[in-house]
């Protein structure tokens, strides 16, 4: 079976970059205990991305990763942070893709 990535990238608000690599490490905890087989936060430093931070989710699988999801929010530790920060807003999504492995 092919490992399978989530990659996201954030562009935090000015002025929230710390906070934001607080709560992403906050989010990488409660992640790795989820499921979630291995947790990377990168900055980005050349290219699209200088300014942004890339998350690297990866997992056993296409399969897993679809099994995580379908359970990551009933997860108590997930749920308490998702409505501490829900209305507060502090990066801008810019994307988040799924990709598998290849052999």
């Amino acid at each position: 079976m092919a490992r399978a990535y989530e990659i996201s990238v954030w562009k935090p608000h000015a002025g929230k970059r710390a906070e934001c690599l607080k709560r992403m490490n906050e989010w990488k905890e409660v992640s790795l205990k989820s499921g979630v087989s291995t947790y990377q936060i990168l900055s980005g430093s050349a290219g699209k991305d200088v300014g942004n931070i890339v998350v690297i989710q990866g997992f056993k699988g296409l399969a897993d990763n679809g099994a995580v999801n379908e359970s990551f929010m009933s997860n108590p530790a997930v749920a308490e942070l998702w409505k501490k920060w829900q209305h507060d807003v502090i990066a801008d999504i810019v994307s988040h893709d799924l990709y598998e492995e290849e052999a």
